[in-house]
């Protein structure tokens, strides 16, 4: 497995629903690479984080302006 691979099957990963065969190439790639060891362990201690804070309800507005800008950059990449 290479860093590539890592990165798309990482949520899996950390979600626990990934593949057992593919599991076990992941976390071979993980021993000898620290670079992805480094990713994993800054998105977990993210999850972390984030897990136990208090939820923030977005103004309106800002969904709308959010919304608009995600559209308006979506339309342009295609």
């Amino acid at each position: 497995m290479d860093c590539r691979r890592l990165l798309e099957e990482l949520n899996l990963y950390i979600d626990g629903s990934l593949e057992k065969e593919i599991c076990e190439q992941l976390e071979a790639h993980l021993q000898d690479c620290q670079r992805c060891r480094i990713v994993l362990d800054t998105i977990k201690k993210t999850i972390t984080l984030f897990r136990d804070q208090e939820q923030v309800e977005i103004p309106l507005a800002v969904q709308e302006r959010l919304h608009q800008a995600i559209r308006t950059h979506w339309h342009k990449s295609k």
